[in-house]
């Protein structure tokens, strides 16, 4: 058996975040999900009972991307995600830098980076819209201040991995 060429592992917070469209909510990510893949295999007939055939010639499907974010105290960030949102599901007039605005679909990418936080690949995501952002819950009755975090879910095209 031999060696792999590097004996180090992928740890889980070695990644940077480039998403132009949400500045905000880019400098504030804590965590963001390399989605998943998966294949619908197709089931062919078989002229005899028992066991189905299964091909991988079915359609693929990519898992939604999520970034959870600290919540900025003039909750621009969120506001980013939300106003954008708004833009792609309706007509209404929607305040700030979205209103009017005919592309939706935007480019994001996410570097992995080794331990010494080096580029190592990049996964870039095409025609990005968002699909979700999570509410936020105010108490009166928490003891220590905690930093709110939210997490936008986003639907995609396609991703790469360079």
């Amino acid at each position: 058996m031999s060696q792999p060429p590097t004996n180090n592992y992928l740890a889980t917070n070695f990644f940077k975040l480039e998403f132009p469209e949400i500045p905000n909510v880019e400098y504030f990510a804590q965590s963001v999900n390399l989605p998943s893949l998966t294949i619908s295999p197709l089931e062919l007939p078989v002229a005899q009972l028992g066991v189905p055939i299964r091909t991988p010639v079915g359609r693929y499907f990519y898992e939604n991307m999520s970034i959870s974010f600290l919540v900025d105290e003039k909750m621009e960030n969120w506001l980013e995600v939300y106003n954008w949102m708004r833009t792609c599901s309706t007509a209404e007039d929607v305040p700030g830098e979205w209103n009017g605005h005919n592309n939706i679909f935007k480019d994001a990418t996410l570097q992995i980076m080794d331990g010494s936080y080096n580029d190592i690949r990049k996964v870039v995501f095409k025609d990005m819209f968002p699909v979700g952002i999570s509410g936020i819950q105010f108490s009166s009755v928490v003891v220590d201040t905690e930093p709110v975090i939210a997490t936008a879910t986003f639907s995609y095209t396609s991703y790469s991995i360079e």
